[in-house]
Formats: C-alpha cells, structure tokens, sequence
C-alpha cells in the first residue's frame, strides 16, 4: 500500500498560494486619508486572536460588507456567471480523462444537489456576517491627542431598525460595537428622534470606555442632514422646502447648538449641483466616506471635487459608520486633534475642533473595492477577493496560507498501487 498525492490534486492549493503571495508584491496600504493620500505611519489594525485564526471567513466578511451597493449588485451577478463557468469547466474536464470512475461523471441530479448546497453557504455566509457581532479588526497606534469620534451612528430607536433582526441594538449595543473597533466617541444620530428618552439614554449608558455623544439625522428637503449636538427637538416641518432647508444650515448653531453635516446618499443624488450654495449659506462639513452600501458610491473624482469645496468654504470633511447594528465591519474613522490632552468633556471638545473648519479632521479608511476600480462588475467576486489579499498584510497572510493547505491536506486521498 502507497500514498501519493496527484499534481491535480495540489494544483490549486499552489496556485492560490502564488495568488495570495502575489498580492502581497502587489500590496496596497490598509489604511489611507482619502484628503491626504497617506495615513499616519503610526497607525495599524489590531487583530483579534479569533479573526487571525478565521482569517479567510473574517477578511471576506469584510471585504464584502464594504462594498457599494453596485458592487454588491456585482458580487451577486458574478456569481451568478462564474458559479456555471465553474462548472461546465469541471464536466468538460471530467469527460476528458477516462479513467475516472463513472461515479464521477456529470448527472443532473448531483449538479443540482451541488447547486442548491452552493446557495445555502452563500446564504449562511451573508446572514451571519450580518447578524454575528463578531471580533472586529479596530484602529490602533492613535496619537494620545487625538480622539477617534464617528459621526453618525443609529439605535433602534430608529424606525429602520426598530422592526428588523437588529431590533435590540441599542444605545449600549453601539457603545459596544464602536468600543471593539477603536473609537473613543460616538454620535447617535438616530432618524428625526432627539426625545427625552433618547438623549437620557445616551448619557446613563453603561461604563465602557466609547463616549456617546447626542446628535439627530433629519429628513427634510431632498437631503439628510446630521446635526451634532444636543439640539433638543428639532421642528422638521419648518424645513421641508428648499428655503426650509437653507434655512437650517444658516441657523442650526444658533437655534440649535449643533453643527450641521450634509449626508451621503442624498446630496450626492438631490443637490450636487448646489453644494457651493450649500456651503456658502452655513453648512458645516461633508460626509465624504459613508460605510452604508447605498452611500458608498462615491467615485474618486466626486471625492476629490467634494474635497476642493470643503477647502475653499472651510468647512470639514469626515467620514462615518451610519452603522444601523449589522456585521461587524468598521470601514473609517476619524482622527479629531485635542492639543490640551484628553479632555473631560470629550463630545464637547470634538464639537468645539469640528468648528475651526477644514483641518478639523482626518479621516482614515480601509482599502477595499471601491465602486469606480477597474475591475468590471460580474468580475467583482474575484475584485473583492484580490483586495482583500493586497491589504492582509503578513499575519493575515499566513492565517489564508494555513487555512489553504489543511483544505489540500483534508481533501487527500490514499491511492492504492
């Protein structure tokens, strides 16, 4: 009796092992300012012992929870096409070598058995990377002076949350979720909602070390906007209208104590073409990164214009989670500079730096595909997947190498000669 391992057999553990070491000649930063280009040398991603030791599972977590809507789209179509590409190629090369067992050769029934466990990982890969607030990569080798804050974050007090699987994701649930991916302070910024109860609530929340600080995403005329502070209750109705809302930009620190920011998706559809307008009248600051998939749509060329109007009007740019409790994904932070040290008030101080303008922040986000890369959509499986190998960097290197070759090493079989 001999055991042997045929060359087909490790043809594709070497060849994703080529791929994997490929990448990382290719290697992009994990981190970067999207003003700036380059990150804080200092800074890096704390690994939890359980993400590095799932690291395939946990980076393709992520890889998929940032991407845009039209990629996700794309996600999905390219399965759609590469899945029977896939498959055609495997019963083309089946008949080709006639000394397989007749077991092995294309039925119908086993290829629809193959297919209908195919879409139930797919779907238990989607659900629980969803629903399971899992360890979390988080930001580290943070300056001391500086305060790592997101600025627009939702409870279930939110009516779209309320009354989905994230129903239980309360104010402490947020603390918890911004506390494992690094941030100091927390805006919740919950749809139309600044009540008693809301506000008592964020500030009688647990003990962690992630401030919670009040704020109020409103809905008014054909834009969002995130108002940063504890404004009270705000009477919508008096800007539904464009004069409404020019309105509030112009007075929301005065009437409201809070400083107001434009958010993403909605000026990006409704009012691109007033955004000086905007910004000349009181806006305070941009969103320019957005980790929701319906706002992450924007391409480098809008960043950049969006980029030059925050510069010429002073006002700041940030990016933010607009977690509403699914996955465990942390995609940007922001770095918000407090010269005196750690301050008592910390929402206060960020307030207070959010309003010297445009240097107040620096954002620092993920690399990941974005929604203008050069890879077409139904290629955005395989996209995906190749950026996330070129930001791993070499302990999540080595966790995809391992997991690689136990998958070779559980798939021999002994041959008899």
């Amino acid at each position: 009796m001999k055991q042997r391992w045929a060359l087909p057999r490790l043809a594709v553990p070497i060849a994703l092992t080529v791929l994997v070491l490929g990448a990382q000649l290719a290697s992009a930063p994990a981190l970067s300012d999207p003003v700036a280009g380059v990150a804080p040398p200092s800074l890096r991603l704390a690994v939890p012992w359980l993400y590095l030791a799932l690291a395939p599972l946990f980076t393709l977590w992520d890889g998929v929870s940032m991407l845009s809507m039209s990629r996700l789209h794309g996600f999905l179509l390219g399965l759609a096409v590469l899945y029977p590409a896939w498959r055609v190629a495997r019963f083309i090369s089946l008949r080709q070598a006639p000394t397989r067992p007749a077991a092995h050769r294309f039925a119908v029934l086993r290829e629809v058995g193959t297919l209908v466990l195919a879409l139930l990982l797919l779907a238990a890969f989607l659900v629980a990377g969803a629903l399971w607030h899992r360890p979390m990569l988080s930001l580290a080798g943070v300056e001391p002076q500086d305060i790592v804050a997101d600025f627009h974050s939702h409870t279930n007090l939110s009516h779209d949350i309320r009354d989905t699987w994230m129903r239980n994701f309360d104010a402490e649930a947020s603390r918890r979720w911004h506390s494992r991916a690094g941030f100091d302070a927390v805006f919740i910024t919950d749809h139309n909602i600044s009540s008693r109860e809301s506000r008592v609530a964020i500030r009688q929340s647990g003990t962690a070390s992630t401030v919670l600080c009040p704020g109020i995403e409103m809905s008014l005329w054909r834009a969002h906007i995130v108002l940063l502070g504890d404004t009270g209750p705000v009477e919508r109705q008096r800007y539904r209208s464009l004069d409404g809302l020019l309105r509030l930009l112009a007075t929301s620190d005065s009437a409201y104590r809070a400083l107001s920011v434009a958010s993403l998706p909605e000026y990006r559809r409704y009012q691109w073409h007033r955004l000086d307008q905007l910004a000349a009248v009181g806006l305070d600051g941009f969103e320019l990164v957005n980790a929701s998939p319906k706002a992450n749509e924007l391409t480098r060329a809008e960043t950049d214009t969006v980029i030059g109007i925050a510069r010429t009007h002073n006002r700041f740019v940030v990016g933010v989670s607009d977690s509403h409790g699914w996955g465990a994904t942390s995609m940007v932070w922001n770095l918000v500079r407090s010269p005196g040290g750690p301050p008592a008030d910390l929402c206060g101080a960020v307030l207070g730096q959010l309003r010297t303008g445009f240097s107040a922040v620096r954002i620092i986000e993920r690399h990941r595909l974005r929604p203008d890369d050069w890879w077409p959509m139904w290629l955005t499986p395989i996209g995906v997947v190749w950026e996330t190998w070129r930001a791993l960097g070499w302990a999540l290197t080595a966790g995809w190498l391992i997991w690689i070759w136990a998958w070779a090493l559980l798939r021999r079989r002994p041959r008899s000669s």
